[in-house]
């Protein structure tokens, strides 16, 4: 998968006023779950095809990362693929500004997650992310402040969601394979909840 550019551009113009402003952005311990210990030890174990737990980071005070806001298996299983057992992978923070994007990179696609400090608007966040769309974008009602999906170039369908939260202005983007809409809005519902 490519760093998509709107998100990137779309945080420079964003993040450019707030560190004019003095501003900062915080970010949240991201989770992890430990595996399963083992109680015999005489006998291995055999091997598991169920997912591992997942508890998703829901509205932290401080992003430390995209893996928290979405899991491996709750991803494929909207989807509706099988679950693929490579765990997601976070990516290095790309500074912007004053800020941080991350990325998660997943066997199915992936997620952008920023945070910019200040009251900035998300519909135009979220105007200015669309301009990766090859079609016209269509809304996602219920999620987040803003919401909308739509399909950009080589086959792909794209999610953004934008809301305020813990004074910042929290920014997810979803690229992936060319989906239906029902699994675009329900991954919007989903990162609406947790941003």
């Amino acid at each position: 998968m490519r760093i998509p550019g709107g998100i990137f551009a779309a945080a420079c113009l964003l993040t450019c006023v707030t560190a004019c402003s003095g501003g900062s952005t915080t970010a949240a311990p991201a989770i992890t779950s430990a595996p399963p210990s083992s109680t015999s030890v005489s006998k291995p174990k055999p091997a598991t095809t169920a997912p591992p737990a997942f508890a998703p980071a829901v509205s932290p005070a401080k992003v430390t990362g995209a893996c928290p806001f979405l899991g491996n298996a709750e991803f494929a299983q909207v989807l509706g693929t099988a679950w693929n057992v490579r765990e997601p992978s976070e990516m290095p923070p790309e500074p912007i500004g004053p800020g941080k994007a991350f990325r998660c990179s997943y066997a199915f696609g992936e997620l952008y997650v920023l945070a910019v400090a200040g009251s900035k608007s998300a519909s135009s966040m979220v105007k200015q992310l669309q301009s990766e769309c090859d079609d016209p974008a269509k809304p996602v009602p219920g999620a987040g402040e803003t919401a909308s999906y739509c399909y950009g170039s080589g086959a792909s369908s794209l999610v953004f969601v934008a809301k305020h939260a813990h004074g910042q202005l929290r920014v997810a983007e979803i690229e992936m394979g060319r989906s239906r809409a029902d699994v675009c809005e329900s991954l919007a519902k989903l990162l609406g909840d947790r941003l």
